[in-house]
């Protein structure tokens, strides 16, 4: 989920205007960033381990 994020903003800030990542205000790309870990996090702590 953080990877396919990253592609997105990649390809968003390259092609429109540059919107960097602000932690002071949050953003809305920062926003999405920390809902895209809290998701892959979330998802890793669900997972039951193998073995």
């Amino acid at each position: 989920m953080t990877v396919l994020w990253f592609v997105i903003w990649l390809i968003a800030n390259n092609t429109g205007g540059r919107e960097p990542l602000l932690f002071h205000p949050v953003n809305a790309w920062t926003a999405t960033l920390i809902l895209a870990v809290a998701l892959d996090l979330a998802r890793a702590g669900g997972v039951p381990s193998r073995g």
